[in-house]
């Protein structure tokens, strides 16, 4: 009879952990509090919109991504490798001009940093990283990395990119220079869907407690050969007795636009106020907006009035956001977890007596770093079984 592994958990790392202890010919039950896989991952349809639990992209080159194989069965629409950034009343197209030529000229102007700071910036690529704070590792490239990196950064990570671990930054950067984030069409909650497929999960199955080869559920108990916790970030330290890490949240606000008021297909930041960055997702996918209508994106860091939120859009994309319709504001409290220097890429996955852990809070916080958690966490419970 086939040993039985219980995962605490369908977020990313839940579900690869589970699909991997599968492969290796356990019986793998998925613990779900609610009715849908995904986790942080989730689409919502309002009034006609598809629309994301806060701004999602994907990037397709992420080694563990390929690994599940499953991008090949998703819709997957290319973001431009280039960011439109306004600096006093003005917009800059910077990108990776590999991709597109016209990047080249603002890639080069003085008003995205000086060509020496840019240089040294290719200096620190081609580098190891050091273990201190990014904004310490980039002072040899301060202006640059001001006006032009932490802009877009800061919406990657969620916060203020130069207090996150230099490490995180390098590695994050690297994965965003191999390859070309992207959109699905019908939305980032296709990725989960597809991730689980073949699963048995148990919806409604909170986890109460976690002890060796026993969980507690409001659904009742279930018993197990090993045990995955691979619940939201703070629900699993609180279950483990281990450190609560820190986690970044944001708003995303998401606004209805005429479909061809603004024909930018590429992400924008920069100025002064709350908006992270902005994006016009109907320029981009096909389904995410009813016929007739255009949808805009905008992430927000900190708690802001909705009309700081609107003056900010206005200076991004240089017309008057005063009359967009909001179609929704979604605030995400824990939505990534906060990677200060110091800590490590990658943490143990086995706690001991049959008990793994498996998250984003265990790697660097990407979906890369979930999906290797998951499958680290099921390759550590094999070596554990097959002793046994």
């Amino acid at each position: 009879m086939a040993k039985r592994v219980i995962v605490c958990g369908a977020g990313l790392a839940g579900l690869n952990a589970a699909r991997n202890l599968l492969s290796f010919g356990f019986e793998v039950i998925l613990l779900e509090k609610s009715d849908r896989p995904g986790g942080r991952i989730a689409t919502e349809l309002v009034d006609g919109f598809k629309l994301d639990r806060g701004f999602q992209v994907v990037n397709p080159s992420y080694s563990e991504l390929r690994r599940t194989g499953v991008a090949k069965k998703l819709d997957l629409i290319e973001i431009p490798k280039g960011v439109d950034i306004r600096i006093a009343s003005q917009t800059f197209r910077v990108g990776d001009f590999r991709s597109n030529l016209g990047y080249l000229r603002d890639d080069l102007s003085s008003s995205t940093g000086k060509l020496s700071e840019k240089l040294k910036f290719l200096a620190y690529l081609l580098r190891r990283p050091e273990e201190l704070s990014f904004g310490e590792a980039a002072a040899s490239f301060e202006g640059f990395f001001e006006r032009t990196l932490k802009p877009f950064l800061d919406g990657v990570f969620l916060t203020d990119s130069r207090q996150i671990s230099n490490r995180v930054a390098r590695e994050l950067i690297g994965w965003f220079i191999k390859g070309n984030p992207v959109l699905i069409n019908g939305g980032i909650g296709k990725l989960a869907e597809t991730l689980s497929e073949g699963l048995a999960i148990e919806y409604g199955a909170e986890v109460i407690s976690v002890s060796e080869k026993e969980v507690v559920t409001k659904i009742g108990k279930f018993d197990a050969d090993a045990i995955v916790v691979a619940t939201d970030p703070v629900g699993a330290a609180t279950l483990l007795g281990q450190p609560v890490p820190e986690m970044n949240s944001c708003t995303t606000w998401y606004f209805k636009i005429k479909p061809d008021e603004i024909r930018s297909n590429h992400l924008r930041v920069g100025g002064i106020g709350p908006v992270a960055n902005s994006l016009v997702l109907s320029n981009l996918l096909d389904d995410c907006a009813p016929e007739g209508a255009g949808l805009l994106q905008a992430t927000t860091l900190e708690d802001c009035a909705e009309g700081e939120v609107r003056d900010h859009l206005s200076y991004l994309w240089d017309r008057d956001a005063a009359d967009w319709e909001l179609i929704a504001r979604n605030e995400i409290a824990g939505a990534l977890p906060r990677h200060g220097a110091g800590q490590g890429l990658v943490a143990s996955a086995k706690l001991g007596n049959g008990v793994f852990v498996a998250g984003d809070w265990r790697n660097i916080p990407a979906q890369q770093g979930a999906l290797l958690s998951g499958r680290l966490a099921a390759r550590a419970v094999n070596a554990l079984l097959s002793e046994r």
